[in-house]
């Protein structure tokens, strides 16, 4: 049972540097009725109402939300639209991370289910994972530190 650890193909761990999920749409946070419970009415002219469709589009966000978020940058000074991109890339990246954690997780299960069995892994394999769950630990960490830094 010792030799079969040395027949296996060797274990490729998939990049966490790319998007886990690239396709996916932004998530919608739920709705919280009493946080906007105020409503405004506006009119547009068809050129207007198609630039601003088209802009919530691109940002994955409704009409109403780009309204009130390019209403807001503008009352508060600032000519940035912020919406939930940086939240959703976050979320991305955090999930990407966590894909990676649960397979370094496998193979050292893989690894402990050698060793317990009395066979000995591929030489390095141990040190390998060990060195990919610190890098990968590590951009968790970047990635938290990023989120706090934003939020302040």
């Amino acid at each position: 049972m010792g030799g079969e650890a040395d027949d296996r193909a060797p274990r490729e761990q998939q990049s966490p540097s790319q998007p886990a999920f690239p396709d996916r749409k932004p998530r919608r946070r739920t709705r919280n009725p009493s946080q906007r419970t105020h409503k405004t009415t506006t009119r547009l002219s068809d050129t207007e109402k198609t630039e601003i469709t088209a802009a919530a589009k691109q940002r994955a966000v409704t009409v109403a939300r780009f309204l009130a978020a390019a209403g807001l940058a503008v009352a508060r000074g600032s000519t940035t639209v912020h919406t939930n991109e940086q939240l959703d890339a976050a979320i991305d990246e955090l999930a990407a991370l966590r894909t990676a954690v649960s397979r370094v997780g496998n193979n050292i299960n893989q690894i402990a289910f050698v060793y317990n069995a009395g066979g000995q892994p591929r030489p390095g394999e141990l040190d390998h994972a060990l060195t990919t769950l610190i890098r990968v630990l590590a951009r968790v960490d970047d990635a938290a530190d990023t989120l706090v830094k934003k939020r302040l």
